[in-house]
């Protein structure tokens, strides 16, 4: 906790240096912190903080067994190619009005570190949630749910099994016609209000528009932004079969000689099914089989873990009897849901910004954390951590400090881990 602030324009970095800000901002995500921070083997860093590695995707084919005296087998060349990856910059802004700023910093009054500690410690958080669900409930375009109807005016009700799960007040939103298209009439820059996640509804500002059901919903940080390779990667995207996403760091997965960028992914043709413990364990199989990889981490939402809990578990949850949670004990313990898969003890990583009826298998050591700027306080040209914002028009004057952080995650080993859909689950009606 950070103490009072009293010199409010250089106190952000001492409250808040870029250690505490990690902190603060981890304690709103849960897959982030298990990236490694390893770049791949080979990785070449270009101008723009752009990073090119090499994939071997088919080896030699040169085994055979030959007779005495036969031909030797006919030599393969491997298929090379060459990944582009690029960071993403996420970006928080913290503003106090010109005369909040210097009650707060006077030696007569002064807010004692209430609202001062409160407005930063909410960006981080902020932020954070922005990060998290950017990674885990995102496939690489940006796009954060589609138009199911407009229930009434002003009003926008999003499709399953999105909802508005990746939505938060305050964002503003752009809808448009088709991926990366134009605007749907004037629906740019409107701010969420209300949201309702039982009927997966949320308000917007401005005047009321026409939606068109499957239009994609965008969360935009300035009005005329343009909607092409702005936005991180994401895990749906990336273990994936090119169902979401076509392209991994750059490569088409549809090509040929790509077929070990394809994640192995287990759908049911929309009809959701109830997860299964044989299902988990046919999916580790198949991998094992594949490229003898084994996933060692079960994601997933936390309704999922009811599923889980209730038709693969039921009997397991505690023991009946032994020295620890005897007696009336209900409810679950996520260090004690385990399952097991060749060579592996999969532990279970829960994250409620992980889309409703699915689940991962994944395997660590395959992704990798880019951090090209630590997330940290942008200081000023004076290194002064608040900066004024001059007032324009009727705006008043006011003080601003900026979070940054240009970083992204990627996979270097699509085929190492794999995705369950179409399962059901109590945010879809099951």
């Amino acid at each position: 906790m950070a103490g009072a602030i009293t010199d409010i324009s250089d106190s952000l970095k001492v409250a808040y240096p870029p250690k505490a800000v990690e902190t603060m901002v981890q304690e709103n995500q849960v897959f982030r912190p298990r990236l490694s921070r390893e770049l791949p083997s080979g990785a070449r860093l270009t101008d723009g903080y752009e990073i090119r590695f090499g994939a071997r995707l088919n080896p030699s084919n040169n085994v055979a067994q030959i007779a005495d005296m036969g031909a030797f087998p006919y030599a393969k060349d491997a298929v090379d190619r060459q990944f582009v990856f690029k960071p993403t910059i996420f970006a928080a802004d913290y503003q106090i009005g010109i005369l909040t700023r210097y009650v707060a910093s006077s030696n007569v009054a002064g807010f004692n570190g209430g609202e001062m500690k409160r407005r930063p410690k909410e960006v981080m958080s902020n932020l954070g949630k922005f990060i998290e669900s950017t990674y885990v409930g995102t496939d690489g375009s940006g796009i954060r749910g589609y138009v199911e109807s407009e229930p009434g005016a002003n009003q926008l009700k999003v499709k399953n099994p999105h909802g508005v799960r990746l939505l938060q007040d305050n964002f503003y939103i752009s809808l448009r016609v088709s991926a990366g298209g134009a605007v749907r009439d004037s629906l740019d820059g409107r701010v969420v209000s209300q949201l309702d996640y039982a009927n997966r509804t949320f308000t917007y500002s401005g005047a009321d528009q026409t939606p068109v059901a499957d239009d994609p919903i965008y969360v935009v940080a300035e009005l005329t932004q343009t909607l092409t390779s702005l936005y991180a990667n994401g895990l749906r995207g990336q273990v994936d079969d090119g169902t979401l996403a076509q392209y991994i760091h750059s490569l088409d997965r549809t090509a040929a000689g790509n077929s070990k960028l394809k994640s192995l992914v287990y759908s049911n043709g929309g009809e959701r099914r109830n997860l299964t413990e044989q299902l988990m364990i046919a999916a580790n199989h198949d991998v094992w089989q594949r490229v003898s990889k084994k996933p060692s981490t079960l994601f997933m939402p936390e309704t999922q873990v009811e599923k889980y809990i209730e038709f693969v578990a039921p009997q397991r949850r505690f023991p009946a009897t032994g020295r620890s949670r005897q007696g009336m004990s209900t409810g679950y313990d996520v260090s004690d849901l385990h399952h097991y898969a060749p060579g592996v003890d999969m532990d279970f990583l829960i994250s409620p910004d992980a889309l409703p009826g699915e689940i991962y298998g994944l395997s660590w050591d395959s992704f990798f954390l880019y951090e090209a700027v630590r997330l940290q306080w942008l200081s000023g040209h004076d290194a002064s951590s608040l900066l004024l914002l001059p007032g324009t028009g009727t705006h008043k004057a006011g003080w601003g400090a900026y979070l940054v952080s240009i970083e992204n995650f990627g996979t270097d080993f699509p085929l190492a881990s794999w995705k369950m859909t179409d399962l059901k689950d109590r945010l879809l009606g099951d």
